[in-house]
């Protein structure tokens, strides 16, 4: 689980703050990280399809909360090597095992973990949600999962379906697993579409951010003057991004069928119950992509979860990412702090 300088990679497929290890089997995990380094308080976010683990738009809340933030690139995305074609995916949290190891925060006596994922990134954050101490034995310091706009285990949720456009019925459906040559030659498409970042913004604008109601465009660029930046901002990092995440291999993207349909290694319905262990859904009302019909599945099959339904489409919940995740954490810290309080009274008396 060495650290690997950044020399070693092209400046033009990476992110300035961007490191990577290699993982016991050789393959290579790149990741980037904020907030407060040393604190126990770990926050793990997985990107979506499309995108980068990408800490460089710093977010100061995370500091001033106290909380280490470790965005993992996911397999075949990126610069992180794509996932072993045999290897079932409910064993990648080993991965995260081994990045928490490198970066000496395996101590499962101190550590608390907040897990999230947004689209397809919130399936990598279930799974390490619901894993074993065998494959991650952090899994014991977890203690919340932040689910947004995501997917729902398809192997469980039968009626996954319901709500979901044709095309990904058979971009991600069924027909994706019998033909699975259908997802190669999308990605084959998309990526003689986005050879350089222009390419990404104009596939970008045309497929997400011209379906945007005015509600939504008022909402991004009143996010960009907050943050202190120009019109059109989240669409150039965006489409860095995109353009970063396949400029190697579209060997993540050609997984999503794969990984949606595969056994994540657990039945959210059979996940033991625990106050200490709590997860939060949200959700979109017009999200097509990562439909409402999962989001009500996840929160009525997690134990101990909660759903927040917000106004917009699938980047609905990208809004309003840091007041939700500053809110969640923080009132972690909350309980956390009058749990050990109580049971310290209740040790003393």
């Amino acid at each position: 689980m060495d650290q690997l300088p950044s020399l070693l990679i092209s400046n033009e497929v990476q992110v300035s703050n961007e490191k990577y290890i290699s993982l016991s089997d050789g393959r290579q995990l790149a990741y980037t990280e904020q907030g407060d380094i040393d604190s126990d308080k770990i926050f793990i976010f997985f990107h979506g399809a499309f995108g980068i683990g990408d800490s460089s738009n710093e977010k100061d809340f995370y500091k001033e909360i106290g909380y280490h933030c470790i965005t993992p690139t996911l397999p075949g995305w990126g610069n992180s090597s794509p996932w072993p074609e045999n290897r079932p995916i409910l064993n990648y949290p080993n991965d995260i095992h081994q990045l928490l190891s490198s970066l000496k925060k395996n101590n499962h006596k101190n550590h608390r973990i907040t897990v999230a994922g947004g689209s397809y990134g919130s399936v990598f954050a279930q799974i390490c949600f619901g894993t074993s101490t065998d494959i991650m034995p952090e899994v014991i310091n977890v203690e919340s999962l932040i689910v947004l706009s995501g997917f729902s285990p398809f192997k469980y949720h039968k009626k996954y379906t319901t709500g979901m456009s044709w095309l990904n019925y058979f971009t991600v459906g069924m027909p994706a697993i019998y033909f699975p040559s259908i997802t190669k030659l999308m990605g084959s498409y998309i990526q003689k579409k986005i050879r350089n970042i222009e390419d990404a913004k104009g596939f970008m604008r045309n497929k997400l951010f011209d379906q945007m109601d005015d509600e939504e465009k008022a909402n991004l660029r009143k996010l960009e003057e907050e943050k202190n930046k120009p019109s059109g901002w989240v669409i150039e990092m965006m489409s860095r991004n995109m353009y970063l995440s396949i400029s190697k291999t579209m060997a993540g993207f050609n997984d999503i069928p794969r990984v949606l349909h595969s056994d994540w290694g657990f039945d959210p319905k059979k996940l033991p119950s625990s106050p200490k262990r709590k997860v939060l859904i949200i959700a979109t009302q017009g999200d097509k992509m990562a439909h409402m019909e999962m989001s009500m599945y996840l929160v009525e099959s997690y134990p101990n979860a909660e759903i927040q339904i917000l106004n917009g489409g699938h980047l609905g919940s990208f809004f309003e990412f840091d007041t939700i995740m500053k809110n969640w954490l923080t009132n972690l810290d909350k309980e956390y702090n009058e749990r050990t309080q109580m049971d310290g009274q209740a040790s003393c008396s």
